[in-house]
């Protein structure tokens, strides 16, 4: 797992737990969460990260990788 060093919060395994259960009935398949780490407001992520952020996730085709 994959913490933010500057924040007290840390992401619990009862929350991947979660995400890893939400994210394996929405693909119907089951996924292992290699990282996470919490981000505590969209106000303190520069706005390029953001940015880079949001192309590499709409870069994920997935239906034409046949997922």
């Amino acid at each position: 797992m994959d913490f933010n060093a500057k924040s007290s919060h840390k992401v619990t395994p009862e929350t991947l737990s979660v995400i890893a259960a939400a994210v394996t009935e929405f693909l119907g398949k089951k996924v292992r969460i290699r990282s996470a780490r919490l981000v505590t407001s969209t106000n303190e992520v520069d706005r390029w990260a953001r940015l880079g952020r949001e192309m590499v996730q709409t870069s994920h085709n997935l239906t034409q990788r046949g997922r």
